[in-house]
């Protein structure tokens, strides 16, 4: 299956290394479109500030580009309306396009699957792996939801199933994102983020509670709060259960290891940095209060994400086959 990524800045990119680094068979990227000077965002791919020099050799010719021999479609269409590419599945990581309606240009133009980047608008299907990964029955348009969601919904879902959850609050401690400023000026959304991200600690709102809403039907307040740091998340998960849950009973739960680990050697953020996972828990940071737990999580918040990306669309890439099998 043909790929095609549509936005290269952080997630588009962190998608592209992972993919080059762990990729799989019958996969292939074959577009990548963006409406910024790609001349800068492959210097961007080539040298990253945070996860270093990218280890293949890769050319930059007019409108292509090269790795290891594959050509690489280069395209600068502003919507996904005018969007023109032969790719089976596009990956929409730009920010800007977030409902079904939007997604579903994509498929008009002749991609069989769009994969939203992000917690979208609207009621697509979100698919999160390690909660509801195996329940995708080809379904065009999805979503891959945030990286949050992905850190906590898979514990979430754990603990739910071990006993009842009444309620919860989840903060996440969250690095600045590319939307701030790094000097005072006026942000679009939201007069705090603003202010200068280099310096300052500042609150802001999240889509986590109506995510966890809508794939367990248990009510969770949310918040962000952004602080001075380029990568890594740090979130606190308060649950209300119906029952005390011990300690060993939440290290003991049934978690895929490549989804969520377990820190036992009281780590701090950079120790994060380039993980996989989509969440690691730290057993020290787990407190409880009666029927009341506190469980303290990390997650690399956009390697683990583009690695989920990558994972989802090899769990489409395997439905699509499997039909094409019985369905010749």
């Amino acid at each position: 299956m043909k790929i095609a990524i549509n936005g290269f800045g952080r997630i588009g990119r962190a998608f592209f290394r992972n993919f080059y680094n762990n990729k799989l068979a019958n996969l292939e990227i074959v577009q990548i479109n963006d409406v910024c000077d790609f001349d800068k965002l492959i210097y961007l791919l080539r040298e990253d500030s945070i996860y270093g020099h990218f280890k293949h050799t890769i050319t930059h010719n007019n409108n292509e580009l090269t790795i290891n021999n594959n050509t690489i479609k280069l395209s600068t269409y502003k919507n996904p309306q005018e969007f023109k590419t032969n790719a089976d599945i596009i990956i929409e990581c730009s920010g800007k396009f977030d409902d079904k309606q939007m997604l579903q240009s994509y498929l008009d133009n002749g991609a069989s699957y769009a994969i939203l980047g992000a917690t979208p608008k609207d009621d697509m299907d979100i698919y999160i792996c390690g909660v509801n990964e195996h329940t995708y029955n080809g379904a065009k348009i999805i979503s891959n939801a945030s990286c949050t969601s992905n850190a906590i919904a898979p514990i979430i879902k754990a603990i739910n199933e071990k006993c009842n959850i009444l309620s919860g609050n989840i903060s996440i401690i969250h690095p600045f994102n590319n939307d701030q400023s790094l000097l005072d000026s006026p942000h679009n959304n939201n007069i705090r983020l603003s202010r200068n991200a280099t310096m300052n600690i500042i609150p802001t709102t999240s889509s986590i509670g109506n995510v966890l809403k809508k794939m367990f039907n248990i009510d969770f307040y949310g918040d962000s709060i952004r602080i001075p740091t380029s990568i890594v998340a740090f979130s606190n998960i308060d649950l209300v259960l119906d029952r005390k849950l011990t300690k060993d009973e939440i290290l003991n739960l049934k978690f895929n290891s490549n989804i969520v680990g377990i820190d036992d050697n009281m780590l701090v953020s950079s120790d994060f940095i380039g993980d996989k996972r989509s969440a690691i828990i730290a057993s020290d940071l787990i407190n409880i209060n009666n029927n009341v737990i506190r469980i303290g999580i990390w997650f690399d918040n956009e390697n683990g994400y583009a690695n989920r990306l990558i994972d989802m669309i090899d769990i489409i890439h395997k439905y699509h086959k499997s039909q094409i099998t019985h369905h010749p």
